[in-house]
């Protein structure tokens, strides 16, 4: 009962974030769930099944503003790539992937502070396309994480924020289908997952609509600069 509600309250703080940046449901979750659910895999199938299932609430309701055009050539080299990652960690411990997440949690906090906006015009390309899908393939199979290298894409080919924010969920909702099916393959699925899935659905219904009625308010860049704070926060304590 205490994990459904630990779940049901940072599925709430993680779909406001996604809501309001477009991004951020994996990063946030996953500097909690591996320290209070049984096992890594298992904190990474359901920060993976919640923020699929968020990102799925957004974009049908803003179904019009998704640009499946820019989607093709990153979702087919997400996708394979995922699949190598996650077959990857069933031979690593789950203190190794602790380690290894916190690593990627403080190098993207960096990134974003210091060096997102600066390289955007670098990823129209075609090769820039291949190599985005890849490392967000290997960052959401291992991580949970797909959402940073797609934002650099999406802000460099999208102008309008609804078709920004819509399109990364349409992507979300895309590459989780697959996740899913690679993590129930590799094992990581148990029958606790769904009781926690079903806790935390609630927390996004919750959080998506808060995150709903304050996107024209909030900006963007104070809340990224919270959440990449707690980031690097969590990357040193999963380290030590």
């Amino acid at each position: 009962m205490l994990t459904c509600t630990f779940v049901f309250l940072l599925t709430i703080v993680a779909s406001f974030i996604q809501r309001v940046s477009g991004f951020g449901f994996g990063i946030f979750v996953m500097m909690f769930f591996p320290f209070f659910l049984p096992t890594y895999g298992e904190s990474v199938m359901l920060s993976g099944l919640l923020a699929g299932s968020t990102a799925l609430m957004i974009a049908v309701r803003n179904w019009k503003y998704i640009r499946w055009r820019f989607m093709g050539l990153v979702t087919f080299f997400n996708v394979l790539f995922s699949f190598v990652a996650t077959e990857y960690m069933r031979g690593m411990s789950n203190d190794s992937l602790k380690q290894c997440l916190g690593v990627v949690l403080i190098l993207i906090a960096l990134y974003f502070l210091f060096g997102e906006g600066r390289m955007g015009r670098m990823f129209k390309s075609r090769p820039a396309q291949v190599t985005i899908g890849s490392i967000s393939g290997v960052m959401g199979g291992m991580f949970a994480m797909p959402g940073p290298p797609l934002v650099l894409y999406c802000i460099s080919t999208l102008e309008d924020k609804r078709e920004y924010v819509t399109t990364l969920q349409a992507f979300s909702v895309v590459f989780n289908v697959f996740y899913t099916i690679f993590r129930i393959k590799a094992g990581f699925y148990s029958d606790d997952l769904s009781l926690w899935w079903v806790a935390g659905i609630g927390g996004a219904i919750i959080g998506s609509s808060l995150g709903s009625r304050c996107f024209e308010l909030i900006s963007n860049r104070t809340l990224k600069l919270i959440v990449y704070a707690m980031m690097i926060v969590s990357g040193v304590v999963a380290i030590l």
